[in-house]
């Protein structure tokens, strides 16, 4: 039984991830419009998909609730009939392991369906390829990319199949060999394999049932997106010297960033001058990738003069008159 009750499914069809309405602003070849328009994706027969168990509730719900207004310009979709590509290409290609099945469990009342990219059952490991950016894997996989894996673990443990290591083929599909060269800390070829913590199936079921909570309670009223959900940048703080366009330095705190300007205007000749500018926090989901934006209200209250606009902060300059100025 689940630790909490769920609220129960209210009947809406469907994740929200079809889109109703493909626009081609640029006039661009048909077969494109017609590959993302005619995208095959079906989570079969159940009430949520893995990726969208993982996703924002808020933006689901949305999804739903707005499914036939919404509308998305065939440019929005290139990247992911890329990967679909590569996918397709991937699958095909593979002749030692068992390739992008679908697999359904059951939790708390809910169907949940998911689709892994890549099985090597004698080895016991588990591969999901993401056509993806290069700075997407600084820190490693992304955690939505390991909650991802560790459930299809688990619904693989649960159809007989043992999976004990997981790993991520990224395929960088921003590489550059020029960078590469230059910086060691780049990866030195354009695809890269990286292992990914495995979960305690303790660890998988609490967290799916704390989505599924999360994602019935929407039903009924909408929960913020966290600002990791809306993929929020934290404000920024550049040292700018006057007249200049690029930043002297940047700094993640305001703090720093007035050691920093204090030191700039000890040292500055006259006529030199020296300022912080403040650049507010982004919230770069809701601004530039969220199909359900025109719908939320949290992203209206996060708009200048909304009640959250102030939790982003404000552009704003901090100057200091020079050292001998001040004497």
């Amino acid at each position: 039984e689940a630790p909490h009750p769920l609220p129960p499914l209210t009947g809406l069809a469907g994740e929200g991830g079809d889109v109703s309405r493909i626009t081609n602003i640029l006039g661009l070849p048909q077969p494109l419009v017609a590959a993302v328009a005619n995208d095959p994706y079906d989570k079969g027969v159940a009430d949520i998909s893995v990726t969208s168990l993982i996703g924002p509730a808020r933006i689901r719900q949305l999804r739903l609730r707005h499914a036939d207004e919404i509308t998305e310009d065939v440019t929005e979709r290139l990247f992911a009939l890329m990967g679909s590509v590569a996918h397709d290409i991937l699958e095909r290609a593979d002749t030692e392991a068992w390739t992008e099945e679908r697999l359904f469990i059951t939790r708390h009342g809910w169907v949940i369906s998911g689709k892994f990219d890549r099985c090597v059952l004698h080895e016991n490991r588990l591969q999901d390829y993401k056509v993806t950016a290069t700075y997407s894997i600084n820190d490693g996989p992304k955690d939505e990319w390991v909650a991802q894996a560790n459930i299809y673990r688990l619904m693989l443990h649960e159809h007989g199949h043992k999976v004990d290591r997981l790993q991520t083929v990224a395929i960088l599909r921003d590489w550059q060999k020029s960078k590469a060269k230059k910086q060691d800390s780049y990866p030195q070829v354009p695809a890269v394999v990286l292992d990914m913590p495995v979960w305690p199936f303790e660890r998988t079921e609490a967290f799916v049932t704390e989505r599924l909570i999360a994602h019935g309670k929407a039903q009924t009223e909408l929960p913020d997106c966290t600002p990791e959900e809306r993929w929020e940048s934290p404000p920024l703080y550049r040292l700018m010297k006057a007249g200049n366009v690029r930043p002297t330095s940047s700094h993640e705190s305001e703090e720093a960033a007035s050691a920093a300007l204090d030191a700039a205007m000890t040292k500055a000749k006259k006529g030199i001058e020296y300022y912080v500018e403040t650049v507010p926090a982004t919230p770069k989901r809701c601004a530039d990738y969220c199909t359900a934006a025109p719908w939320c209200d949290q992203w209206k209250r996060l708009q200048p003069g909304g009640t959250l606009a102030s939790s982003l902060g404000a552009r704003r300059v901090i100057a200091r008159p020079r050292a001998q100025d001040r004497a």
